[in-house]
Order: C-alpha cells, then sequence, then structure tokens
C-alpha cells in the first residue's frame, strides 16, 4: 500500500498553506540538458575526445572575394599545357583568358576549408582541412568522397548549434599519448600494459630479423634468400626446378624448396 507517512505530510502541508501552489517552479532547460534530450545522449555517451564513425555529406569552400581575385594567380602546368584556377584548384583550362572567364561568370566555388559530416546520431559535424591529416590537405577531395563513412575523434561540441567539430589525423585517431581518451580509473594496470607493449614490439622485431644464417655454398642451385624470395623467385621457374637455400633451424640444416606445379 506504500508509504502513508508520506500522504500525512502532504495533507499537513496544505492545511498550513492552504493557498501555495507545492509544485516545483517551472525552469526551462538549458542548452546542455536541451541538448541531452533532443539527441538522446548524455556526456557519458557523447564527449570530447570520443571515437565516432561519420558520413562525408559534402565539402565546405570560401568563395573568393574582390580583392582575392584581383591578385589571383593562375598556374600553368608544362607537362599538359592547361592552366589551374588557384581556389578550387580545376585545371582544365586551356587558356589564361579561360581562367579568368571562370572568375567573372561566378562559378568558381572557391577554396576547399574542410569537411561536412553527418554522425550516426544525426548530429552535424565538421572537420577544418587542417584536422584531415597528419600531412598538408591542398584538396580534401582528394582524401575523401562524398558519402564515404570515415572514422574521427570529437574535439569540440557546440550545444547550441547542435554540431560538433572532428578530427581525422592518424596521429589523434591513434593517440598513443592518451590526449584523448577519458582518464583511467585509480585501478588500471598501466605497469602490466607496459610490459605487454614491450613484449608485442620485441615480438615484432624478433619476426623482422633474419631468420637464417647466410651459408657460402658454391651450388647453381643454392642461394641466400629467406622463404618468400624463394616464392618469387618460383614464379618464374620451370615445374621441377628447386633452389637450396639456408634453414631457420640452424647452421647445420638446409632447405629445398621444389617447384610442383604452378603457385605450388
Amino acid at each position: 500500500l506504500g508509504n502513508k507517512s508520506i500522504t500525512l505530510y502532504d495533507i499537513r502541508a496544505e492545511l498550513n498553506s492552504r493557498y501555495k501552489d507545492l509544485r516545483t517552479p517551472f525552469r526551462s532547460a538549458n542548452p546542455e540538458e536541451l541538448f541531452d534530450m533532443l539527441t538522446k545522449e548524455t556526456p557519458e555517451t557523447f564527449y570530447i575526445g570520443k571515437m565516432v564513425t561519420a558520413t562525408v555529406i559534402g565539402i565546405a569552400r570560401r568563395k573568393p572575394q574582390g580583392e582575392q581575385l584581383d591578385q589571383a594567380n593562375p598556374v600553368r602546368n608544362d607537362e599538359s599545357g592547361l592552366w589551374q584556377c588557384p581556389f578550387c584548384l580545376k585545371n582544365d583550362f586551356p587558356e589564361l583568358s579561360d581562367v579568368w572567364n571562370h572568375f567573372d561568370a561566378g562559378s568558381c566555388p572557391g577554396q576547399a576549408t574542410g569537411v561536412k559530416l553527418r554522425l550516426d546520431n544525426g548530429i552535424s559535424g565538421y572537420i577544418y582541412i587542417k584536422n584531415i591529416s597528419d600531412k598538408p590537405v591542398a584538396n580534401p577531395e582528394e582524401r575523401v568522397k562524398v558519402g564515404q563513412l570515415i572514422h574521427c575523434r570529437i574535439m569540440k561540441i557546440d550545444v547550441e548549434r547542435f554540431s560538433v567539430d572532428c578530427t581525422s589525423k592518424s596521429s589523434d585517431l591513434l593517440d598513443k599519448n592518451h590526449e584523448w581518451r577519458p582518464p583511467r580509473d585509480a585501478y588500471y594496470d598501466q605497469e602490466q600494459e607496459d610490459k605487454d607493449l614491450n613484449a608485442e614490439q620485441e615480438s615484432k622485431r624478433n619476426k623482422q630479423r633474419q631468420t637464417y644464417i647466410k651459408r657460402v655454398i658454391v651450388h647453381p642451385a643454392f642461394h641466400n634468400i629467406s622463404y618468400a624470395e624463394a616464392e618469387k623467385c618460383m614464379a618464374n621457374m620451370d615445374q621441377g626446378e628447386v633452389i637450396i637455400r639456408p634453414s631457420s633451424k640452424g647452421a647445420d640444416h638446409l632447405t629445398i624448396t621444389w617447384k610442383v606445379a604452378e603457385k605450388i
């Protein structure tokens, strides 16, 4: 039946203040609360540094203005003999006058400034051109295409505009220095992680090392090569031919690679 004493407290409050409205006063939601309600996200599920997938919906460009057009310097490709627009980088103009007609007609979309995104939760995203890659990017269309799904990290959340700024740099995605990932709790075993990373790197180094000892053997079929190199050589050899090579088992062993058939 529930706790009846709560009802008694409510009755007493009404008797003590007969005409008082005991309801909690209405308060408008602040931008952060409104953002969470409409996007169904919370600070725990949507935060700066989170890795997300997003769809490219367009390339943002800035149209050149008066002074920029006057100071424009079209470039001619010596190999093709065609001229290139310095803003949109279109490079199929036969004559220099065609580039200026391109400006005058207003058909130049302008210089690329970034990439427009749409996140899985419907929020708009944007990647500035400097955050597309660790290497300088002049034309984003060389790296991404409209409709392409890309991985990126959230750098900034604008709750009033329902948009985010992102980065798709490889260094930010890997985040080796833990600049973007949430802080670890006090019980995380950092020492064990360092040991595992060192063991993994040591294992990679061991695999990259030469697994055989070079031998000095005078024989037409003997070669100081690895198995992978022997496979490449076998591609141009006749069926039944063999390659004698050093063995990874030690200096007192030899290995024979025999071509039984094509790719075998």
